[in-house]
């Protein structure tokens, strides 16, 4: 062993131990101390029939009474004081009531077929008598299954009284954490009744009687656990009907559950599209941010972290990208400022949960080393890639320059034509001056199969006139245009009597979009 080397602690093992179990217990105590008073504070959600002859029930207990009947993800507020302590917090959606079951549920997925996922329903019977549970509909397959488990009443009583010690304030370090180890593995031990729905419709789970004499301590609580697949454009919310009998009775009872949740890329963008608007090649540098993030992916995620995003700029097929828009900065956004993204998300109409973030920086920048951002139509997307997850961003921008359509507008708009008869169109541009000389880019517009020729006009106005011809040959357009666009040079014209020699001056390249629409036939 190296010198250098440090020894382990000789307490690891347990410190470690609780380092896993203390949180996974205290959760598990405060959701089932949180039910256990909603049990005997609230009225029960499910409504009790008569049997069918007619008879009623002398108990008006109804058979099971379950703590909720829906499961969905509850964000948090995000008030600053409940920026460490997401599980207290209280709902951020005005009026919801608070629940921790909620709190807990992941509500987001990647999808998978394979992958089932679990929502929990706790409940308790009171009645002295047995109660039959039987699944009477299912909304569709992707609720595959469930199962059941009834709670002993002696590890209730121990998990109880387990917590109410653990609650005194006894210090730091107590017996909340050695105290309640022993119950939470009774937990693991439970016996489970399970279903595959789509082999049994009719499935029936049966739940043991209340205790002969019960107290606050010895209940007959159970959980009913419904599993599910998520697709990736699922049917929610996804529903199960159940019915209830006390047995030896005509007491009954109905149940439906709901379970929401949403199927969710590995990563997101909190904005698709970067508008910049009109520029010149005078304009100075931009900045604009986006956010890429994740409600799957982050520390301790079961799907790994969202690690750092490689961002690409690419231009449209045959252009060249250049280097006028860049990613200048990718920085990791604090666990305690993830709050502040779930607000930019909602504000842009994304209600969602953000486990990690990354805020990148975009740069666009009309001048870079002399070279000049290209006149008309700037279309570039951004590329994002974190290990296998991908998104991408659009940036768009208009470059105004020294060349305009006469019309005003800023795309060549080819009326609707039958492809196989072809057309022509010739639309008229402007210089802003008489001095620029007009070229076509014949390596860089698209398609290859159009044709586009300018022909000079009579200056006017101080301004140069040019009517650029569209020609599309029969058959070699059928449908919308895609990706067409011609590239003008416009260059200084060279003075009388300058050398042919001359070097001639730096051009300026134009870009404009041309839309259009061959019919068949």
């Amino acid at each position: 062993m190296s010198s250098g080397a440090t020894p382990p602690p000789a307490s690891g093992g347990l410190k470690s131990a609780l380092k896993v179990a203390v949180p996974l217990v205290a959760l598990m105590a405060v959701i089932f101390g949180a039910t256990l008073f909603s049990m005997y504070t609230t009225k029960p959600q499910e409504e009790t029939k008569s049997g069918g002859d007619g008879a009623t029930a002398s108990n008006s207990e109804p058979p099971l009474r379950f703590f909720n009947s829906e499961r969905t993800w509850d964000p948090p507020s995000s008030e600053l004081k409940y920026r460490h302590l997401p599980n207290l917090a209280p709902s951020a959606i005005k009026g919801d009531d608070y629940s921790l079951q909620d709190r807990v549920f992941a509500g987001f997925y990647e999808p998978s077929s394979e992958t089932l996922r679990r929502a929990a329903f706790w409940f308790e019977n009171r009645n002295p008598n047995p109660v039959l549970l039987q699944l009477k509909g299912i909304s569709c397959t992707a609720c595959s299954g469930g199962r059941l488990a009834a709670i002993p009443p002696e590890v209730t009583k121990t998990y109880l009284q387990r917590t109410a010690l653990a609650s005194l304030p006894i210090g730091t370090f107590n017996a909340f954490g050695v105290g309640l180890l022993e119950p939470a593995v009774e937990f693991d031990k439970l016996e489970w009744t399970t279903h595959k729905y789509r082999d049994d419709p009719n499935a029936t789970y049966k739940v043991p009687a209340a205790p002969a004499n019960p107290d606050k301590w010895t209940a007959q609580w159970g959980i009913l656990e419904l599993t599910f697949t998520v697709s990736k454009d699922p049917k929610v919310p996804l529903s199960a009907q159940f019915a209830t009998k006390v047995e030896g009775t005509n007491q009954v009872g109905a149940h439906l559950f709901g379970i929401m949740f949403a199927a969710s890329e590995a990563c997101a963008v909190s904005r698709p599209t970067i508008d910049v608007g009109e520029i010149n090649q005078l304009t100075g540098d931009r900045e604009y941010t986006f956010v890429l993030y994740s409600a799957t992916r982050g520390p301790k995620s079961e799907f790994d972290d969202l690690l750092p995003p490689v961002c690409t700029v690419q231009a449209t097929p045959g252009t060249d990208a250049g280097p006028f828009v860049a990613v200048t900065k990718v920085v990791r956004v604090p666990d305690a400022d993830l709050f502040e993204v779930v607000q930019e998300t909602a504000k842009a109409g994304q209600l969602t949960k953000v486990k990690a973030a990354y805020r990148v920086t975009v740069a666009v920048r009309p001048q870079v080393d002399g070279a000049r951002i290209p006149l008309g139509a700037l279309d570039r997307t951004i590329y994002i890639s974190s290990g296998s997850a991908t998104a991408a961003v659009k940036v768009n921008a208009m470059v105004k320059g020294a060349v305009w359509l006469a019309n005003g507008k800023t795309e060549i708009e080819v009326p609707t034509f039958k492809g196989r008869m072809g057309t022509v169109h010739v639309p008229e541009l402007v210089t802003e001056s008489t001095g620029l000389e007009l070229t076509v880019v014949e390596d860089e517009s698209r398609p290859r199969a159009f044709k586009y020729q300018l022909t000079p006009k009579a200056d006017r106005g101080g301004q140069g006139y040019y009517d650029l011809r569209i020609t599309i040959p029969p058959s070699a357009q059928f449908g919308a245009f895609r990706d067409a666009v011609v590239v003008l040079e416009a260059r200084p014209k060279k003075p009388a009597g300058a050398s042919p020699d001359a070097t001639a001056p730096q051009g300026q390249r134009i870009r404009i979009p041309v839309r259009g629409f061959g019919e068949q036939g």
